[in-house]
């Protein structure tokens, strides 16, 4: 069955589309595609966050479009179309127009690169709270840009990192969840692809760390995220693995130099116990941090 916005492709303003798309039968298959990507979108809400004018708003949404036609070769768009593609591709898009500006308005510096150095300094920010909301201008110095942007409804993602045109890479935090542990170690392994896959940042890398993902980049991005919150063989000795109580978890944070609910939520994972540390991970509403009571 065609999507029910086919008939108004002779009203669609392909004037907003780069002037370098000339093949006139590739962006209408990628309007297709993005016809039932829109048909999906919870419209309402996008209107309430600003992202439309109305629900009927199409020329809004031709950032979305314009990622769709650049990106239609990703293995992510040739999937079954889903609620949950569609909210992750919308969202994306919303990231990447954010990040356009930033960069258009002269707030980002140039980017060279980012060291595992360098990723174990931001994750020692940790142990501060409020460091969460300078991130973005302390990464911004170093040319990478940082977009909180709160989850849509029923979204499962956690963040995405792609580069602009500009060679800027983008790391979009999702804050699905309100925990702490989850903000710092999607942001960590966000940055960790940014090190290890910068020449792979042309396509965008959806994550969903509540998935376990057996593709060798992820993992590589999970390890290196975990080793720069703390060294290997210190978490191979970590007492919180053997004695299980919320003094130990302080204790061994504070040694290392990070919050102790990273500490908290990695003992969770390991030890696939979740209930274990629920005072201190759940301590924190990261949500409430950067975006008040909103």
């Amino acid at each position: 069955m065609e999507p029910s916005h086919v008939n108004d492709w002779d009203n669609f303003k392909v004037k907003h589309i780069k002037s370098s798309v000339s093949d006139t039968r590739s962006l209408y298959e990628s309007y297709l595609t993005f016809s039932k990507l829109f048909d999906e979108l919870p419209k309402q809400e996008l209107v309430r966050r600003g992202w439309m004018s109305s629900i009927d708003d199409l020329s809004s949404m031709v950032p979305l479009l314009q990622d769709i036609h650049s990106d239609k070769d990703n293995a992510f768009f040739r999937k079954s179309d889903t609620s949950n593609i569609a909210l992750c591709v919308a969202w994306k898009s919303r990231v990447s127009t954010l990040a356009k500006i930033a960069v258009a308005n002269q707030e980002i510096g140039g980017f060279h690169g980012i060291d595992k150095n360098c990723l174990k300094e931001l994750a020692q920010l940790s142990i501060d709270v409020s460091s969460i909301v300078s991130l973005p201008t302390i990464l911004a110095k170093k040319g990478i840009i940082l977009v909180y942007e709160k989850t849509l409804p029923r979204m499962k993602l956690d963040g995405v990192v792609f580069a602009l045109d500009s060679g800027h890479p983008v790391i979009g935090i999702s804050f699905r969840f309100p925990r702490l542990d989850n903000f710092w170690f999607t942001l960590m392994h966000e940055l960790a692809h940014i090190n290890l896959h910068k020449d792979i940042l042309n396509a965008t890398i959806f994550d969903d760390l509540e998935i376990n993902n057996i593709e060798v980049a992820e993992k590589m991005a999970n390890r290196l995220a975990k080793y720069s919150f703390v060294e290997k063989h210190l978490w191979r000795n970590c007492a919180g693995k053997y004695d299980i109580s919320d003094g130990t978890v302080i204790e061994f944070s504070n040694k290392i130099g990070i919050h102790p609910a990273i500490v908290a939520g990695m003992l969770q994972k390991e030890l696939n116990k979740f209930q274990m540390f629920r005072k201190i991970v759940d301590e924190v509403d990261v949500r409430r941090e950067v975006f008040g009571n909103d």
